[in-house]
């Protein structure tokens, strides 16, 4: 029983993961595109034709979530007794930080580097996440955020980088969003 309680809040929180990943990742990758300016028309059905998909396919992965919890065995409180108070540390350093950014780059001038400095506390943030949440695909969502925007930071003239780093780390976030849907329906398989 205790596994399927388990198996309840893991669903549960991937179902709240993509929601939270399919939602940023379309801020991120609309910004990007809309830095670009003057893509076609196709692009942009596109970009909003995935975003919705990815937005279907999370909600139904936080309902199939929400329905496991229903189960005698587990609970929505069980499953953030022990991860909201780090996870609400986490949630405001990062707030804290992404402000910083932008009073730094203003201070300074360089409204260009607001959003690879954002991005960075974005990619930051992924690692405590992964510990608090268990989950070592973090690690990795972390880690390609935080080299892209080197990356960008080393190479990249200001013109681009705000559009380089947004459409990376949107990018980045809907892969990770799609890797846990495809997660997830294999976890809700296992358990029917």
């Amino acid at each position: 029983m205790e596994n399927q309680g388990a198996l309840a809040g893991a669903a549960f929180g991937r179902g709240m993961a993509v929601i939270i990943t399919t939602t940023f990742g379309s801020m991120w990758l609309g910004w990007g595109l809309g830095v670009l300016g003057g893509l076609p028309a196709v692009i942009w059905v596109g970009y909003f034709g995935m975003a919705a998909a990815l937005m279907a396919f999370a909600v139904t992965t936080l309902r199939r979530g929400r329905k496991l919890m229903s189960a005698p065995t587990a609970s929505r409180s069980d499953f953030w007794q022990t991860r909201r108070k780090p996870f609400g540390i986490v949630t405001v350093l990062e707030v804290v930080g992404c402000i910083i950014v932008v009073v730094l780059a203003n201070v300074f001038r360089r409204p260009d580097w607001i959003a690879v400095g954002i991005s960075l506390v974005v990619g930051l943030h992924f690692f405590p996440l992964g510990k608090i949440f268990g989950a070592a695909s973090y690690y990795w969502v972390g880690s390609l955020i935080v080299v892209w925007d080197m990356l960008a930071i080393t190479a990249m003239r200001s013109w681009n980088l705000t559009a380089s780093v947004a459409i990376a780390t949107g990018v980045i976030l809907w892969t990770s969003t799609i890797y846990v849907l495809i997660r997830s329906r294999r976890v809700v398989r296992l358990d029917s």
